[in-house]
């Protein structure tokens, strides 16, 4: 199984000079998937900051989800100073429309991963669901959302995934296999990182175990990653690759 940790599936205007249908919903992209080799992906509303809280491309993504059940799965993504709505969204999402996981973005709502206060209600909630919490790192906001960041917050809560979103980016990606090491329930993934040599340098510090392959399609083609990996990664041994490109997402996501 070829498995995407991190696209987007909605309304990006973006989207529509490189071809793609506005909105783009579960059939084209399960049709993207078919050209691109890809059978299951974990999909997020697009954009930064979004008016309407993402609820229509949460919706068009629960949509999909019911109707291609074995192929794609949901992030509910959350803005923090919603306070109670949010949280009350997020067990609709979860226990109405079965989301598996939450992405937080800091620019979402203009705050930072240290700032606990306002996170950690939010985190209890997500964990006390079940869910695989998700935290873009690094990027031109870095300061925000740095991987050690993230490290801090899975420590208190031990029965909890956490993925480490785009290993950091580069500026801040020094501090992701630190940040694995310190928390032994948090992985990181690969969105936006076409180095061989940095996903093969994690691999050699904290195993395959703990990388997942993400693609931030269709922002960009979905099939690199996996014929990056696949094809170009040859110090890796056939069993890592299949856990970088799927074992773990299905692991991760509790598929298997």
């Amino acid at each position: 199984m070829i498995c995407d940790a991190h696209a987007y599936l909605g309304n990006s205007p973006g989207w529509g000079q490189m071809g793609l249908p506005v909105p783009l919903d579960a059939p084209a992209w399960v049709e993207m998937m078919d050209r691109s080799g890809v059978d299951r992906a974990l999909v997020a509303p697009p954009g930064v900051g979004a008016g309407e809280d993402y609820k229509p491309d949460m919706d068009r993504i629960a949509q999909g989800m019911k109707d291609f059940p074995d192929r794609l799965f949901g992030f509910y993504r959350v803005k923090p100073r919603r306070g109670a709505v949010a949280l009350d969204e997020m067990r609709f999402r979860v226990e109405e429309q079965g989301f598996r996981a939450m992405k937080m973005n800091t620019l979402d709502d203009n705050y930072r991963l240290d700032d606990r206060r306002l996170l950690d209600p939010v985190i209890q909630s997500a964990a006390d669901l079940g869910l695989v919490i998700f935290f873009h790192t690094g990027d031109t906001h870095g300061e925000t959302c740095q991987p050690s960041m993230v490290a801090k917050i899975a420590a208190d809560f031990p029965d909890t995934t956490f993925i480490i979103g785009h290993c950091g980016y580069v500026g801040w990606d020094d501090q992701t296999v630190p940040a694995l090491k310190s928390a032994s329930n948090t992985v990181c993934e690969t969105a936006g990182v076409m180095s061989p040599s940095k996903i093969q340098g994690i691999v050699d510090e904290v195993g395959a175990e703990r990388v997942l392959m993400g693609t931030n399609g269709p922002n960009t083609p979905i099939e690199l990653p996996h014929i990056m990996i696949n094809r170009h990664m040859n110090k890796l041994t056939a069993p890592e690759k299949a856990l970088i490109t799927g074992g773990n997402f299905e692991r991760v996501l509790g598929l298997n």
